[in-house]
């Protein structure tokens, strides 16, 4: 209720020809932009009747920036420097904390603090120039990127081997490995002595992008160059192999890696169990996972969902069964992988009623299903020879996937997204607000990415 009285005040005051201060606007500009009335704010910022302060400036910036309206700040930035005014270190550090990944505007805060001569303010900044190069590159904005990189050296800052690495490794995301190696060429060219985590990003964009021999040949260099060669390396490469179905030099990396004393963790198993599952080496791949506690190291979902899917396709599904229970004994949670693939083997051996249960169970637990799961558990229930049975087995299903829906859809967690089935309009049994069941008649809209729910 204070502020409604302070501008109140004010306008009775402006009416009876009284000038409030610069004191009286910043305050009340305070007022409205704790309670993010930001156009109000900046409404009464115009209007004020004296010159605004340093205060007034800041006050205003900081509003702007936590709406979102960052160019807006900057602009009011440009405008108190030509009013004489000098920004300082909490006026720069507002905005720029702000800042979303946008070249446009960390150009102008960068073009302003060096017109201001506030160098080591830039110099600063290009610490976060650093993290915005990452960011740009993790969502292939790689011209971008670039552009800010350039500015860096324009400038005067000389990129470290982190900026260096941010761009190798977004370059090698988009496979542009022609890119990664010339800026490994200017790394070097440049004195800067390239390390572990350059080599690492490189290695994986080789292996990544079907380069496995060149990132072989790159391993064995790194090798001899005497490199503290560690496990996030190890896993890269042996992946790498596992990729290229060189299985047999993927073995033979993982007991080097013993051998040298690199500690495995369990991607490094969850890797090398894949592999030997893919080979229909069960026993071996079952026995490397019994000695993951004796090496230090944790089975988490992957490595459940990995042995079971081994287990799952020559058709020992109860096998399967039997590590999902060992996996919940151990506290971890199933996921959709986990599900569809006991649905996908209960099926495959022609247990369809198993298939319903872990189906079932997936729902309670909130894992959606897709159209992969679904698919098979139609295929399923078509398969048997008894039509009645198929049919009601088909209703109850639809039941229990359409009251979850709806279930989700009236307490918000349905997120507009869930299978990728045909257009269908369908009835949903629900409860209406007295308690009572009744059906209410909706339009369920299931498109290839979305699910929308329209009321009739």
């Amino acid at each position: 209720m204070a502020l409604p009285f302070a501008l109140s005040t004010l306008g009775k005051l402006t009416k009876l020809g009284l000038q409030p201060d610069v004191v009286t606007f910043n305050t009340l500009l305070y007022g409205l932009c704790l309670e993010d009335r930001i156009s109000e704010a900046l409404a009464l910022f115009h209007q004020m009747g004296c010159t605004p302060d340093a205060i007034a400036f800041n006050t205003l910036i900081n509003g702007l920036c936590r709406e979102g309206r960052v160019l807006k700040a900057v602009a009011l930035l440009d405008r108190m420097v030509e009013n004489g005014l000098q920004p300082d270190h909490i006026t720069y550090g507002t905005v720029e904390s702000h800042i979303k990944v946008d070249v446009v505007i960390y150009s102008s805060i960068i073009d302003r603090l060096w017109k201001d001569e506030h160098h080591s303010d830039a110099q600063n900044l290009f610490i976060t120039y650093t993290s915005m190069i990452d960011a740009l590159c993790k969502q292939n904005r790689l011209d971008e990127a670039k552009h800010m990189f350039g500015l860096m050296v324009t400038n005067g800052c000389s990129p470290n081997i982190l900026t260096y690495n941010c761009l190798i490794h977004g370059f090698c995301q988009i496979g542009d490995l022609s890119a990664a190696q010339d800026l490994l060429n200017d790394i070097i060219s440049h004195g800067v002595r390239p390390n572990i985590v350059t080599r690492g990003i490189f290695l994986c964009g080789l292996c990544n992008h079907g380069k496995p021999e060149k990132a072989l040949r790159m391993f064995k260099v790194m090798q001899k160059s005497e490199m503290d060669l560690n496990t996030t390396v190890y896993n890269t490469i042996i992946h790498g192999m596992c990729v290229a179905n060189n299985f047999v030099g993927a073995e033979k990396l993982y007991s080097e890696m013993v051998r040298m004393g690199v500690v495995p963790d369990t991607i490094t198993f969850n890797t090398m169990i894949d592999g030997l599952c893919k080979q229909n080496r069960l026993d071996e791949a079952k026995h490397l996972f019994d000695s993951m506690v004796t090496k230090g190291c944790s089975p988490d979902v992957v490595t459940f969902s990995t042995l079971i899917n081994g287990y799952c396709k020559p058709e020992k599904v109860y096998d399967g069964m039997e590590l999902s229970c060992e996996m919940y004994r151990r506290g971890i949670v199933a996921n959709e992988i986990t599900y569809y693939t006991l649905i996908h083997g209960f099926c495959q051996v022609g247990n369809i009623y198993g298939a319903l249960d872990i189906f079932q169970e997936m729902i309670s637990s909130g894992v959606f299903p897709d159209t992969n799961t679904i698919r098979n558990m139609l295929t399923g229930l078509w398969s048997k020879e008894e039509l009645k049975n198929s049919v009601a087995m088909l209703e109850h299903l639809q039941m229990i996937i359409l009251i979850w829906i709806w279930d989700m859809f009236c307490d918000g967690r349905l997120n507009k997204k869930l299978l990728d089935m045909p257009y269908a309009e369908v009835s949903f049994l629900v409860r209406d607000t007295s308690g009572k069941e009744a059906y209410h008649s909706e339009t369920l809209v299931l498109s290839s990415n979305y699910v929308i729910i329209e009321g009739k």
